[in-house]
């Protein structure tokens, strides 16, 4: 597995999870932990609010060209989902604000994995690589941001722009609601 460094993907942050000098989080930690593990759609509505302010820190693109804005797909198939998810209500703010286009379509994943959130480090490059993530032609010569709510290692969202890059993705960015530690 690449990492974020070693595919050139710029990482666009919101906030971190956790307060750097103690074990509380942060005010957008405490909106992701009620919209994430809660299912607070007032904390997830602030939270996409807030996220689509990232569209002003998005890096440009040559020639002022079109971003496609994809979320990255759910561990679960949609057919199991209940409620919009959170990755998805931030990935359309952020299209929203003026990012580029929301295109839920354009990255797949092949095969159901377990939430990466209680794995050991060490292992999600492979639970990431089990997932088979597969990007659609449309990706070919695009800007894409993906967006994802949480990140600790990155090894999400360096799986899906592995795939966006080899479907001659011409840069992926990524839009990240939150940076979390090992807890």
């Amino acid at each position: 597995m690449r990492s974020l460094a070693t595919l050139a993907v710029e990482l666009v942050l919101l906030a971190d999870y956790w307060r750097a000098d103690c074990d509380e989080r942060t005010d957008i930690g405490r909106l992701v932990h009620r919209a994430k593990d809660q299912d607070d759609p007032e904390a997830a509505t602030e939270l996409a609010d807030r996220f689509a302010g990232l569209a002003g820190s998005l890096p440009d693109t040559p020639g002022g060209s079109d971003r496609l804005v994809v979320p990255v797909p759910p561990t679960q198939p949609a057919a199991e989902t209940v409620g919009e998810l959170l990755v998805d209500a931030l990935a359309r703010s952020l299209a929203a604000a003026g990012a580029g286009e929301y295109r839920s379509d354009l990255v797949d994943r092949t095969a159901v994995t377990p939430r990466l959130r209680n794995v050991d480090p060490q292992q999600r490059t492979e639970i990431a690589a089990a997932a088979g993530y597969r990007a659609s032609d449309a990706a070919a010569g695009r800007h894409v941001v993906v967006v994802d709510d949480v990140i600790l290692t990155g090894t999400t969202v360096s799986a899906v722009a592995a795939c966006l890059r080899d479907a001659g993705a011409a840069s992926v960015t990524a839009a990240v609601a939150a940076r979390t530690r090992l807890h």
